[in-house]
This record gives structure tokens, sequence and C-alpha cells, in this order.
């Protein structure tokens, strides 16, 4: 089972410190190779410290296992769009993929974004190939819907309405 744990600013900084830091902050073992999109950190941390009630539309870290482990990290892209959609991401390690987790994490953010009011719709983009990401969304309910571009390069749109 996946805990998800709202990355506030507490939690974020001690991402950015190391593993190390982040696992003492947690009180769990942080598996190594957790955020591969790392650089993400930077940009998550600052927007908290700018507005720390973005944290509900924010970053989760992903624990999992006996003992718990730091396994992964996703979330919110921002808060719902005028039309109620909100877009969700999401990572595993490596060395614990396979094993459903980011199927359950995916479950959990929905689980959270449909109990809001006003949340219509969930969007995700993948690399345009199918590959687990793709298997993620289609187990989660999601539909291909098209193609889009993200940071200058074709991806893969994926939705799921309500």
């Amino acid at each position: 089972m996946v805990r998800l744990v709202s990355a506030d600013l507490r939690l974020l900084d001690a991402a950015l410190a190391g593993d190390d830091e982040l696992a003492r902050a947690l009180g769990t073992r942080v598996v190594p190779g957790w955020a591969t999109f790392a650089y993400a950190l930077t940009h998550v941390r600052n927007a908290v410290a700018a507005n720390p009630s973005i944290t509900d539309w924010g970053s989760r870290f992903f624990v999992a296992g006996d003992p718990p482990e730091l396994v992964g990290w996703g979330g919110f892209k921002g808060p719902p769009d005028d039309d109620g959609t909100i877009e969700v991401g999401y990572e595993v390690a490596e060395s614990r993929q396979g094993r459903g987790l980011a199927t359950e994490a995916v479950a959990a953010m929905l689980d959270h974004a449909f109990a809001q009011a006003g949340v219509t719709a969930a969007i995700a983009h993948t690399l345009p190939e199918h590959n687990a990401s793709t298997r993620v969304l289609e187990k989660s309910g999601f539909a291909h819907d098209g193609e889009a571009s993200e940071n200058g390069q074709k991806v893969w749109r994926w939705r799921r309405d309500r």
C-alpha cells in the first residue's frame, strides 16, 4: 500500500539537502533513484515557499513497504484549471517498478482530486510510446487523448473524466 505524504516546505528543503536529510525528515528509508526528475524539486520548493497554500494541489512523496520506504514522488501540477481539469505526474524508483506502486499512487491522487468540488477530469502526459507509464494510466482509467507539446517535445496526452 502506498501512502502519500504532502511535500511541504520542510520536506522539500530536506529533499534538496539529500537523501539522508530527507530520510531523517520523513522518518523512513529513502530508496536510491526515487527522483529522476530531481531538477523539478527546486521549482516545486520555490512555488511552495512563495505560496504555502498550494500544497493541497502540489507534490506528494510516495511511501510504501514494510518497513516503509520512500519509493517515488509525484502529484498535481497545480490546482484545477477553469474547466475543472487537474494534471498528475508521477515516478517510482527503477528498483521498485513493476509492483503496482505507481498505479496505487495515481489512484490515491485521483481519489483526492475527484473528492473535491469542481474537479471534472484529470490529464497526464507520457512519452509518445507504449511504456510502463502508459500502462499505469490505462489501469487507472485514463484513455489516450491525442498528442501535445510539453517543453518543446511531443508527448501523448491522457484523460480521465470524473
